[in-house]
């Protein structure tokens, strides 16, 4: 989770927002709407069950969640897939934010899941990054989808497992909270767990302070021991849910082709917006395309260079990732069908200079090398070894 703790750190700078009192941790939204956050000192999250209420809803007023939600879905799937939606809807503000940060990529990268997080028998739906930040969540009330709390840049919830959400916020650059906070039973709000937040002193010095409100007031809180870098190093373990994402392709679906990522030459430049990276720039230089027919993660080049060879002929190579020119290089650690990656790059020799890896949707690391072909002089992607750790091509390239 510390990306989200870096991306929120480079945020405070930015904020300006009111502190507010009271039982539950409040951030105020871009439109002044208003929502509720999360923390704990140690990080653990409870045992399902601790410290939730015991009352709860009727499980017959959501025999057909999907049917409940699908307008919902519906709508959200247009607001993602337009960047030129406009809503203040409370629980839209937030994905459209998201969204619009993402642009292309935004109905990849972004999904929903309808399932059941406060244990009572009535599926939420989660919206938000795939893998990431809760955006949105809705329970059914009298068979109705209901706004539970909504989340955005500035005010964001990461799912922990066990109906529990950690917070990232902040009042003001001086103040910014951390907490861990829990589905009630009937799963129509959250209730602080805990609460860790920051604020200047009568001296001016920042200092850390704790509670099991959510309250932003130091005079309802303790004193933690804690120091600020103490606090900005929280790194807790989380269990982010799996959303289908709005493009429609199921997260780990039997139906995705084995290996998601393609390439071939790149042999005219049009309109395409492109990530463009250059390994060589000189003589015999070529460009090639990657492209991916779902979304992958991890997305990496690779220096490849031989240093052994089996028995069977297999050739044994180390491989580093590439370092890139942040002058000229723009690549992005997340691909899909909407972000090709282009890169110009020359082939030296009989062996492979280069390679990619990426996580595909299924969690599976993925290594090859990118070779010519011998028959036809097409460019293609050799699979490493998977079961081997080193990076491993057999003793004869397959064409």
């Amino acid at each position: 989770m510390k990306r989200y703790a870096a991306l929120f750190l480079s945020l405070l700078l930015l904020v300006s927002m009111t502190a507010c009192g009271g039982q539950l941790v409040d951030s105020s939204s871009p439109d002044g709407e208003e929502s509720t956050p999360t923390r704990t000192p140690g990080l653990q999250v409870p045992e399902k069950g601790d410290k939730k209420p015991v009352d709860t809803k009727d499980p017959e007023q959501a025999t057909d969640p999907d049917l409940a939600y699908s307008e919902l879905v519906e709508r959200f799937r247009a607001i993602v897939s337009d960047p030129d939606f406009d809503s203040e809807e409370p629980g839209e503000m937030g994905v459209l934010e998201t969204a619009r940060n993402l642009g292309d990529s935004a109905p990849y990268e972004m999904g929903y899941l309808i399932e059941d997080l406060s244990g009572d028998g009535i599926p939420e739906l989660s919206v938000g990054e795939v893998y990431g930040r809760t955006n949105a969540l809705y329970t059914l009330v009298d068979g109705k989808p209901e706004l539970v709390f909504e989340g955005w840049s500035r005010s964001s919830y990461v799912y922990m497992g066990s109906g529990y959400f950690y917070y990232y916020g902040a009042n003001s650059a001086a103040e910014s909270g951390q907490g861990m906070f829990y589905l009630t039973k009937d799963g129509t709000r959250l209730e602080c767990d805990s609460f860790l937040f920051t604020g200047l002193n009568s001296d001016g010095d920042l200092e850390v302070y704790y509670n099991e409100t959510g309250s932003w007031d130091p005079a309802e809180s303790s004193m933690s021991d804690m120091t600020a870098e103490d606090f900005w190093a929280l790194d807790p373990a989380g269990d982010p849910l799996p959303l289908t994402p709005f493009s429609g392709t199921e997260v780990g679906s039997a139906n995705e082709s084995e290996f998601p990522v393609s390439v071939q030459y790149l042999t005219a430049v049009g309109d395409e917006d492109y990530n463009w990276v250059t390994l060589y720039d000189g003589p015999d230089a070529c460009c090639i395309l990657f492209t991916a027919d779902s979304r992958v993660t991890d997305f990496t080049l690779l220096n490849l260079f031989a240093e052994d060879f089996t028995e069977t002929g297999a050739v044994i190579f180390s491989a580093t990732p590439v370092e890139l020119d942040e002058e000229r290089d723009s690549l992005s650690s997340v691909m899909t069908p909407g972000t090709p990656v282009a890169v110009q790059l020359i082939f030296p020799g009989d062996l492979p200079a280069y390679g990619i890896s990426y996580v595909d949707a299924a969690g599976i690391l993925r290594r090859f090398a990118i070779e010519v072909s011998g028959y036809d002089g097409s460019v293609l992607l050799e699979e490493a070894d998977p079961n081997e750790t080193q990076f491993i091509l057999p003793g004869e390239v397959s064409r």
